[in-house]
């Protein structure tokens, strides 16, 4: 009895390891009904029947790209900014309705135009309130031999004019310029040892004007 029962567990043990063995050689089940088989260049099967997927070397072409993303939070408000001067015409036409002589700075009372209200009849000045780029002339009739006309920025002569003829005819000095105003500059005609200007009442004869061209 013991020796038949020897002799069969060696049979079932020889059995198992050839059933064991068989599994991992072609034609076998595993091999045959594996689903992954032909695959080896993507897939390697191990000793125990699990799939081992291999890595590939080569590298794909790039795909399109993805929809935007959402936006962003809103930023920090920014610095205040700095207000604005106020705008608004400067100009102005003035004509001149007395004699004058020598050294005088003239006063023209008649005011047609006074945009902005910086030119005072009673001292004949323009006061500069806003910075800029500024154009001035002026026309003065002589009533004597000679007459000399500067155009003044804050007590410097810019430009001049001057007639002289003899006392029987009238003439017309006359110049303009345009200046680079800053706020406080004053502007004005100057007699410069003049004998007299022409008194006129009626065609305004002598003038003086100015205006803002532009902001700076």
């Amino acid at each position: 009895m013991a020796e038949l029962r020897s002799s069969a567990l060696i049979t079932v043990f020889i059995l198992t390891f050839r059933s064991f063995e068989g599994a991992t050689q072609p034609g076998s089940c595993r091999i045959v009904c594996d689903p992954f088989q032909g695959q080896s260049s993507t897939h390697e099967v191990g000793a125990n029947g699990l799939v081992i997927p291999l890595s590939s070397s080569g590298q794909g072409p790039m795909g399109p790209a993805g929809p935007p993303g959402k936006a962003g939070p809103p930023g920090l408000p920014g610095p205040k900014g700095q207000g604005s001067l106020a705008k608004g015409p400067l100009a102005f036409y003035v004509a001149l309705k007395e004699d004058f002589g020598k050294d005088d700075i003239l006063k023209f009372s008649t005011v047609m135009t006074n945009l902005g209200g910086r030119y005072d009849s009673l001292t004949g000045t323009f006061t500069c309130n806003l910075a800029g780029v500024y154009h001035f002339s002026y026309h003065i009739m002589k009533n004597g031999l000679s007459l000399r006309a500067d155009l003044v920025l804050n007590d410097h002569k810019i430009v001049a004019s001057a007639v002289a003829v003899d006392a029987l005819h009238t003439d017309t000095a006359s110049n303009s310029a345009v200046l680079q105003l800053r706020d406080g500059d004053r502007v004005y005609v100057r007699l410069n040892k003049s004998d007299s200007t022409l008194k006129d009442t009626q065609n305004l004869f002598s003038t003086f004007s100015g205006h803002l061209l532009y902001e700076i």
